[in-house]
């Protein structure tokens, strides 16, 4: 007879509601709980004992992030939204600094939208929404890993070229220390950078930043 000590013991479903949260960086979606063939009530029992705060209808986090990897906080607050409002992508100042072109952080999350959808009601984080047409919202699209969960953004490239279409409303500082910062890593995929710029519509100016800093280069 089987040793009742031995017996493999199988957890509770608030216990894998609360391992699904752990691997998903301690965000969860009400979906994603009901895709992974959990209950709703699961969601409810964690809310009752503290272990989960709602921060939107379908949408959870851990109160507990203590055992959780560390990860970049402008980085988790843009897949917060992102969840909430799964049409928003980090754009222009904010997916600048995601890639490691700036060290500027904007006061506001930065995030587009495409243009026929209403602006997502979000108090906090403090946001910023624009409205990009279909062309601009759907091309130069990469993800980035935050905790086990994919954040959909704009590649380096896509992004430079977007703050060059801002420049007007952003003016061209931060749009050229990125490219600066860009020029500057290793074997760069300029191509990509001139596809984007052409893609847009910038590339004739572009071009000539792109003259002039590798001609400083070069010096």
């Amino acid at each position: 007879m089987q040793s009742i000590i031995n017996m493999p013991t199988t957890k509770t479903t608030p216990d894998q509601l609360l391992d699904l949260f752990q691997a998903q960086g301690g965000l969860l979606t009400a979906r994603a709980a009901r895709q992974a063939g959990l209950p709703s009530m699961a969601i409810t029992r964690l809310l009752e004992k503290g272990l989960i705060e709602r921060i939107q209808r379908g949408v959870y986090r851990l109160t507990d992030e203590s055992e959780l990897p560390t990860a970049d906080l402008e980085a988790l607050d843009l897949l917060e939204v992102q969840l909430r409002s799964p049409y928003a992508r980090p754009c222009l100042v904010s997916a600048l600094h995601l890639h490691g072109l700036s060290t500027t952080r904007p006061a506001a999350l930065q995030l587009a939208i495409p243009r026929h959808r209403h602006r997502p009601r979000i108090e906090t984080p403090q946001t910023e929404f624009f409205f990009f047409g279909p062309r601009a919202y759907g091309t130069g699209l990469t993800t980035l890993d935050v905790r086990g969960q994919a954040l959909v953004t704009y590649s380096p490239e896509k992004t430079l070229t977007d703050l060059l279409r801002y420049a007007p409303k952003f003016g061209r500082e931060l749009y050229l220390e990125g490219l600066k910062k860009y020029l500057g890593r290793r074997a760069v995929p300029l191509y990509r950078l001139t596809e984007a710029a052409r893609d847009a519509g910038v590339w004739t100016a572009m071009s000539r930043d792109l003259e002039v800093l590798l001609h400083d280069q070069d010096h």
